[in-house]
């Protein structure tokens, strides 16, 4: 790839359509502009189809061992977008870190710092010490200034004047087939924490026991079928956050053992709204078994549903696509886009603390 990288492209590369018919769906973050703060009805509907590439432990907050919506009178496992999302992020931020790495002149220039960049998906924590208890130490720890925390979001500490909203929202992901025919158990030993084996404890006999649990597992090559909805994100952001989706291959616990997916996408709706559901989508795919028989249906819904700008692929599916354009042979995201999308972000961040400063500056001219 050449360093002058197209985006617009690199978009009708992967897209099949001129990025000036749906330029107005996407947020001009070239510039800090302060207008871009508030959001003005740029939806970019992306459908996913996840298929199950081994056994998949998947669990929520609850005491269920799997986690499942009851439609009708059957029970179909359930990913909630969080799951999806928080390896999405993960990725990303890896990515990210690797890119930082390979070019951190470029992009400290960019942030007009020279310090190390850092940024993690982890809590700041609290520690004792000098003139006061609890004093908030930040070890790792969101930056607040990188294309993932500007898109995604990140909550401010105490005394900041704002928290930055994701922009990007999502569904739950439903199985296509019933727990009946999804789900297997796998019986494991559990193994002492002391004695390294699995003799635990004694009975009332005083004789060594063994320990036994069971997983509730969602069976490989399950489909679950959803939507995301990307507001108001810059072009190069997209390119980004399509990218790393597309080469997101574990979700779940125990993802040691457990937890291969493959991400596919079969349509793209540029709206100034969001355009139907996971479950809308589900109704329409229930009880079919393979990607094939999938794909094609969701693109035939969208394409007969006539709301917004409706972008399907005739052959393969637009993850494959994406890899194929601005992933490298490296598995790397092409650095113009990833140092552009910085870029963007910035921009964003810096229109935000404008608004919050002209907000603070009425408010001064009202107390007079």
């Amino acid at each position: 790839m050449s360093k002058q990288f197209n985006p617009e492209e690199a978009f009708k590369s992967i897209f099949g359509i001129e990025y000036e018919k749906v330029k107005e769906f996407f947020s001009d973050l070239s510039k800090v502009d302060s207008s871009n703060v508030i959001p003005r009805g740029r939806v970019i509907n992306v459908y996913l189809v996840i298929r199950a590439e081994n056994e998949l432990l998947i669990r929520h907050e609850g005491g269920e061992d799997y986690s499942y919506a009851v439609i009708g009178k059957e029970k179909y496992p359930i990913i909630l977008y969080e799951k999806l999302q928080s390896v999405w992020r993960r990725k990303e931020l890896e990515l990210l870190r690797h890119d930082y790495d390979l070019h951190k002149a470029d992009i400290d220039k960019i942030r007009d710092k020279s310090d190390e960049w850092q940024c993690a998906l982890r809590p700041s924590a609290s520690v004792k010490g000098g003139k006061q208890d609890n004093v908030e130490e930040k070890i790792g720890g969101q930056c607040g200034e990188c294309p993932d925390c500007m898109t995604f979001g990140y909550a401010v500490r105490e005394g900041a004047k704002y928290n930055v909203k994701s922009r990007i929202e999502g569904d739950l992901l439903i199985a296509t087939l019933p727990d009946t025919k999804t789900i297997v158990l796998r019986t494991h030993n559990a193994v002492d924490d002391v004695s390294k084996t699995t003799k635990i404890g004694r009975d009332e006999e005083g004789t060594s026991t063994g320990a036994l649990y069971v997983y509730s597992l969602v069976r490989e090559n399950t489909l679950f079928v959803g939507k995301i909805a990307m507001k108001d994100i810059s072009i190069n952001d997209f390119l980004l956050k399509m990218a790393t989706l597309s080469i997101v291959t574990k979700i779940g616990g125990r993802t040691t053992h457990y937890g291969n997916i493959k991400i596919h996408i079969p349509a793209v709706v540029f709206s100034t709204f969001e355009v139907s559901s996971s479950y809308d989508i589900f109704t329409r795919v229930k009880g079919k078994e393979s990607v094939e028989e999938v794909m094609p249906e969701i693109k035939k819904y969208l394409e007969d549903k006539k709301k917004g700008i409706v972008v399907t692929s005739d052959r393969d599916d637009f993850a494959e696509k994406i890899r194929q354009t601005i992933v490298d042979e490296k598995g790397l995201i092409i650095h113009d886009i990833v140092a552009k999308a910085w870029q963007e972000g910035l921009n964003f961040k810096k229109s935000i603390e404008r608004e919050v400063g002209s907000d603070k500056k009425k408010e001064g001219k009202r107390g007079k």
